[in-house]
């Protein structure tokens, strides 16, 4: 009896292989696109440093703090601005014959108007200018970002099908995604040592804003089948 059960699933072997669909053929196809967007700048920053020499490290360092908290009482006064401090150095000069203190003071804003006026105020009083640039606010970068991506992907997606078209093939999916956002945001201006003599009467500085060009590179395995 055994024997002729064995001998039944030896038959039975070849129909259960031949009831096993057949592989489908795929193809690989390594394909990249990149898409970008264009976002006008709605933030402006002001890096302003102040800087004092004395004989003494304690005097430097105490015309500094004078000068950087009347900066920061001003820039709080002006609605919507964003005053930080930082960057604080003191150190011997001229041959150790006097000490010199500095430290910087970062103006942001959306009103660029109002940041300049106060940015050429703080240079009357004295601190240089150290860079001023216009730039995308966190929420309106992050947002570009999403939508370059958006677009790369979908146009890897069309180039991927219509490869697959003139290969008589079809799209199935794509597979090993890679989604980059290059960094090409503007760099801070440097810009010219301001005169440390007070001069009130002095204008503001220029800063003219530049649309943000923000680009996405996608690079996918597009896996393509026999129609």
């Amino acid at each position: 009896m055994r024997r002729i059960l064995a001998l039944l699933g030896l038959l039975a072997l070849p129909t259960a292989l031949a009831a096993q669909p057949t592989p489908v053929a795929e193809t690989e196809l390594h394909i990249g696109e990149s898409a970008e967007v264009t976002r006008a700048p709605d933030e402006v920053v002001a890096t302003l440093r102040a800087e004092a020499r004395a004989s003494t490290a304690a005097a430097a360092q105490e015309a500094v703090n004078r000068a950087v908290g009347a900066a920061v009482e001003r820039a709080r006064a002006v609605p919507g601005l964003r005053v930080s401090t930082g960057g604080y150095w003191t150190g011997r000069v001229d041959e150790g014959r006097a000490w010199q203190a500095a430290q910087q003071v970062t103006l942001r804003g959306g009103d660029g108007a109002a940041l300049l006026d106060l940015a050429g105020t703080l240079q009357g009083q004295g601190l240089a200018m150290s860079a001023l640039h216009w730039q995308l606010t966190r929420e309106t970068e992050r947002a570009a970002r999403e939508e370059a991506s958006r677009l790369a992907l979908d146009g890897v997606r069309r180039r991927a099908a219509a490869v697959a078209e003139q290969l008589g093939l079809v799209l199935v999916g794509l597979k090993e995604v890679r989604i980059d956002v290059p960094d090409r945001m503007p760099r801070p201006m440097p810009m010219a040592m301001a005169a440390r003599a007070a001069s009130p009467a002095a204008p503001p500085p220029v800063a003219v804003a530049e649309d943000v060009v923000v680009q996405a590179n996608v690079q996918a395995v597009a896996v393509l089948r026999p129609r």
